[in-house]
């Protein structure tokens, strides 16, 4: 009895230590960067943010108007705060608003779609909103005309689990301040 448990120890552990070996293996092989030593992408690279402007005297919520720039909204790719080659022409026109309207200023919402916690999320919608008023000032756009604000996930603009609704929340939208 003896030599029959002994050669069922000896023989049980070899697949498991198979699976443990495979398992370090992978989990080897999906490890992420160390908490902020993520690689960022090539446009993030040489982002380097401006000083922001005091956020004044006016409410994000009732003194900010989307309605004159709503078809300029800045979409972007999952995870990323690099603005899209494609986007950039949107960007571009905002710039022409702005320079036909020299008296006003804009605030620049980051969103992202509802994957990943609410702090990543903030930071992130945050990062894209600074992208793209880094982007307006090396348009020429005065820094202090430009705000910035991160919704995280909080405002979706469409209510969905699907690809296409999380590239939908993926934004930037630049409202116009009226105080």
């Amino acid at each position: 009895m003896k030599k029959n448990l002994y050669l069922t120890v000896i023989s049980a552990p070899q697949p498991f230590l198979v699976f443990l070996f495979v398992l370090i293996i992978a989990a080897a092989g999906c490890a992420k960067h160390p908490k902020g030593k993520e690689r960022p992408t090539p446009e993030e690279e040489t982002l380097e943010s401006s000083p922001l402007p005091s956020r004044g005297e006016f409410n994000p919520d009732f003194d900010v108007d989307y309605s004159p720039l709503k078809d300029q909204v800045i979409y972007f790719a999952f995870d990323s705060a690099a603005i899209p080659g494609s986007e950039r022409g949107k960007i571009e026109k905002i710039a022409d608003w702005m320079n036909q309207h020299p008296q006003l200023s804009i605030l620049l919402a980051g969103h992202c779609d509802e994957r990943g916690t609410e702090e990543y999320n903030r930071g992130l919608g945050e990062r894209r909103a600074i992208a793209v008023r880094e982007y307006l000032i090396g348009l020429g756009i005065s820094a202090e005309k430009i705000h910035t604000i991160s919704y995280g996930k909080d405002r979706p603009i469409a209510i969905g689990h699907t690809e296409a609704d999380y590239a939908k929340n993926r934004r930037v939208e630049a409202g116009v301040i009226r105080k």
